[in-house]
């Protein structure tokens, strides 16, 4: 239990490192909401193969705990997420508050579903 519980903190501390880092580079000055939604894809993308892996006996419980729960869940941001729908919502932006939470979920998913579809298949 240390031990997993060591791996998730080590993950989540890179997979938070690597948001940041992100968020610099694509500098979403327009929209700032873009860099928490396409590292909430990436993310998803990400935990879609771990955990296909993880099904498939291909990926340790450690691996798992620490790319899986530790750095995916570091790295995608659904904190974020609820963060800037606040702020798009306070600002009055009704219809952009909409469209950012309906692309993050049907984004999430469709990237969650493919990952690990094709994980499978070809894992």
């Amino acid at each position: 239990m240390t031990k997993q519980l060591l791996l998730i903190f080590i993950g989540g501390g890179l997979g938070c490192s690597l948001r940041f880092l992100f968020s610099v580079w694509v500098n979403g000055s327009q929209l700032k909401w873009l860099p928490t939604l396409l590292v909430n894809g990436l993310g998803c993308l990400l935990l879609g193969i771990f955990f296909a892996l993880f099904h498939k006996n291909e990926l340790s419980t450690g691996s798992y705990a620490f790319l899986g729960i530790g750095f995916c869940g570091g790295l995608t941001t659904f904190s974020t997420f609820s963060l800037d729908l606040f702020q798009l919502m306070r600002n009055g932006d009704h219809t952009g508050a909409l469209v950012y939470m309906g692309a993050t979920l049907i984004l999430g998913y469709a990237c969650f579903y493919a990952a690990y579809s094709l994980t499978k298949q070809f894992i």
